[in-house]
């Protein structure tokens, strides 16, 4: 094992070995990673983190308790992410990675246009339904309404994923059939319907088993197809 100065090295407590990340406190997750690229214990970590956040709330979301949860010490969630603000930014990355990353993963392997739209469209049904996700995306964003940093890296993420969005739907080539819109249009029409989605999750998350979900998302489709078309030369 390398004891070199300024090597890492595994911390012991409780009578067993973990591993540890050289990691900026606050620093978060790369928007570019997914969620299982994390090293063990940082996934670990963010595993527990999501526990406690639905158990307890953002209140509960300390340090404290998401090492009990972790079953780690406190210097161990501390060493790979700061502050409770670091862990709190590393957790809204996993949230919206596991959003982003599977879609666009799938879609890009489906003809652009209509077949990914629907793909994205079954991603969102799937995600609305799960109440547990729901619950915990629209917890951590409201802290960053109270938040200028929270909301500034929420501000970042939302763009990320609105720009993964259109690139995914669209596709990076144009062709005679499938001229490529005005790239601040598309991005537009990204933000419409991300706005689009976030206003059906919550509403479903709140309403009983007449909500109609598959409905509103047949809609949401026809008006993005519509809006597309009204937009290609």
């Amino acid at each position: 094992m390398d004891t070199s100065p300024g090597t890492p090295q595994p911390r012991r407590g409780r009578g067993r070995p973990r591993e540890v990340v050289r990691r900026a406190p606050g620093e978060g997750t790369p928007l570019d990673r997914r969620p299982a690229d994390s090293p063990r214990t940082t996934a670990a970590i963010l595993d527990a983190a999501h526990r406690v956040l639905l158990r307890a709330g953002t209140a509960g979301l300390t340090l404290v308790a998401v090492a009990r949860e972790a079953h780690v010490d406190v210097t161990t969630v501390s060493y790979h992410f700061g502050t409770r603000h670091g862990l709190i930014e590393a957790l809204m990355d996993r949230l919206y990675q596991e959003q982003v990353a599977d879609f666009a993963a799938e879609a890009r392997e489906l003809r652009p246009g209509r077949e990914r739209r629907q793909a994205y469209l079954d991603g969102v049904g799937r995600m609305c339904q799960d109440g547990d996700a729901t619950r915990a995306y629209f917890a951590i964003a409201v802290l960053g309404l109270h938040d200028d940093a929270l909301r500034a890296r929420l501000a970042k993420l939302n763009a990320w994923t609105v720009r993964a969005f259109a690139d995914t739907i669209h596709g990076d080539a144009a062709t005679p059939e499938r001229p490529m819109p005005d790239p601040e249009r598309l991005r537009v029409i990204g933000e419409f319907v991300y706005a689009a989605v976030d206003g059906i999750e919550l509403h479903h998350a709140l309403g009983d088993h007449t909500y109609p979900l598959h409905d509103l998302l047949a809609i949401l489709d026809d008006v993005v197809a519509w809006l597309l078309a009204r937009d290609s030369p």
